[in-house]
C-alpha cells in the first residue's frame, strides 16, 4: 500500500506571472519504505529514499533541501523535467510542414537552443492535477508561441510507485498545432547515498545494453545523424563494468567522463517498454534497473561539477553535502537530440489529435553482496535468480 503526503517546500517566483508562489512537495512511500518526493518547481524529483542490504535508508538522489538551492543551481537541472524539447535544437531552428520555425537560442553563445529555451519546463511551477492513491499527477499548459514553438501543448506528468519498488514516470502531451515534443527528466543518482561523493560513484557497477552511441561534431557537439559502434571503446558497457575504471580512462580526453547518448532502438515504437540497463552499488547492495519506451538514454557523470583539486567552490547540496565533479551520474530517457533536424531519427513531431506518451520505470532492489561476484552458472546451480530479469 502506498501513502502520499503533501507539505510546503518553499516559495518561488512564477516565471509567467512574476508573482511569488508556494511550492508544494508530494512524498510517496510504499510498504518497503521506498519513498519518492516530487516538488512542483520544475516537476523535480527532490528525493528518493531506498533501503540497503542492512535495512538502512539513504537518499540516492542529489539535490537540495530548499527552493533557493534549485534556483541558484538551475543550470545543472537537478532532478527536473526538461522540455518542450530536451537537449539541443541545432541553430535554434528547423523545417516543419514546409516552413522554417525559429525558436529561442540559449546555448553556445545563443547559437542553438537547449532544454526548451530560456524558460523551459524545468523552471515552470507545475499545477497539481490529481493526488492519487499511488502517486500524483502534475499539469502544465505551454502556450502557443512560447520559446518559439507552435501550438498550445497540454502536458500531464504521472509519478507513481508500487510495492514492487518500481517508480514510474509517465508523460502525456497533446497539442493544438503540429509541434515537436521530447520531454525527459534528469535525475542525478548516487546509489551509495547522496553524501558519499566520488568514492561511492566509482564503486558502482554499470550496464547499458546499447551497441551504438550517437555521433556528434566539434565544436558545438551537434548530432551528425550517424552512429558509432561501441566495440573496443570506453562506451561498451553491455556487460557490467566499474564506473571508476571507465571514468578514469577519460583523464586525457577533452570531456572528463561520460556525456553520451546511447542508441537503444532506432525503430522507435512507443508501445514497447524495454530493458535499458542496470546500476549496482555492491557495498550497499542497492541496484536500479531501468526500463523505458524511449529510443535513447543520455548518460553523464557530473563532469561539469566543480573540481576540488582546482580549488573551485563546491555545490552545497542536501544536508550541506559538498558536490564535486563525478559525485553522481544522470540518466535521461528521451528521443534523439536534434531529431527536429535529422530526418532519419525517430519522429519527434505530434499532430492535433495525437498523444505523446513517454514511460520510464526505475526498479529498485537489494542484491546480496556475494551475488555481485557470482557468474550466471553459479547462481543457477544455487537456485538463485539471475542479476537481471527482463520485464514482460
Amino acid at each position: 500500500m502506498v501513502k502520499v503526503v503533501e507539505d510546503i517546500f518553499g516559495i518561488a517566483t512564477n516565471p509567467f506571472t512574476k508573482q511569488a508562489q508556494v511550492i508544494r512537495r508530494y512524498t510517496m512511500t510504499n510498504t518497503n519504505r521506498l519513498s519518492v518526493a516530487v516538488i512542483q518547481l520544475g516537476a523535480t524529483i527532490q528525493s528518493i529514499q531506498v533501503p540497503d542490504a542492512y535495512h538502512q535508508l539513504s537518499d540516492v538522489v542529489l539535490g537540495f533541501d530548499d527552493v533557493a538551492g534549485y534556483t541558484k543551481y538551475r543550470n545543472y537541472h537537478f532532478g527536473c523535467t526538461l522540455g518542450r524539447v530536451s537537449d539541443v535544437v541545432g541553430n535554434g531552428e528547423f523545417i516543419m510542414d514546409e516552413r522554417r520555425v525559429v525558436v529561442s537560442k540559449n546555448y553556445h553563445g545563443q547559437k542553438h537552443q537547449i532544454n526548451g529555451g530560456f524558460v523551459g519546463f524545468d523552471q515552470v511551477i507545475w499545477d497539481l492535477e490529481m493526488k492519487r492513491p499511488d502517486g500524483v499527477t502534475l499539469r502544465h499548459v505551454s502556450p502557443d508561441g512560447h520559446e518559439g514553438y507552435p501550438g498550445t501543448l497540454k502536458v500531464l506528468l504521472h509519478f507513481t510507485i508500487d510495492d514492487d519498488n518500481r517508480f514510474f514516470i509517465q508523460i502525456e502531451a497533446t497539442t493544438s498545432q503540429t509541434t515537436p515534443v521530447n520531454i525527459s527528466n534528469q535525475i542525478i543518482f548516487n546509489l551509495a547515498g547522496q553524501t558519499t561523493g566520488i568514492n561511492g560513484i566509482f564503486d558502482h557497477q554499470i550496464n547499458i545494453e546499447a551497441m551504438e552511441t550517437m555521433e556528434t561534431s566539434a565544436p558545438d557537439e551537434l548530432p551528425t545523424g550517424r552512429f558509432k559502434n561501441v566495440n573496443d571503446s570506453v562506451y561498451d558497457i553491455r556487460l557490467p563494468v566499474f564506473m571508476g575504471d571507465r571514468v578514469r580512462q577519460f583523464e586525457h580526453k577533452p570531456v572528463k567522463g561520460y556525456d553520451v547518448c546511447f542508441a537503444l532502438d532506432k525503430e522507435f515504437d512507443a508501445i514497447k517498454t524495454r530493458y535499458v540497463g542496470r546500476f549496482l552499488h555492491p557495498d550497499s547492495g542497492r541496484y536500479m534497473e531501468i526500463f523505458s519506451n524511449q529510443p535513447c538514454v543520455k548518460l553523464t557523470t557530473a563532469n561539469c561539477f566543480p573540481q576540488e583539486p582546482l580549488g573551485e567552490p563546491p555545490i552545497l547540496g542536501k544536508r550541506c553535502t559538498r558536490y564535486w565533479q563525478h559525485c553522481g551520474f544522470s540518466l535521461q530517457l528521451l528521443n534523439y537530440p536534434d531529431a527536429v533536424n535529422q530526418p532519419d531519427f525517430p519522429r519527434i513531431f505530434i499532430n492535433p489529435g495525437e498523444l505523446y506518451f513517454h514511460e520510464t520505470i526505475y526498479h529498485f532492489g537489494v542484491q546480496e553482496s556475494w551475488k555481485c561476484c557470482a557468474d550466471p552458472e553459479e547462481l543457477e546451480a544455487l537456485g538463485e535468480e539471475p542479476l537481471r530479469k527482463p520485464m514482460a
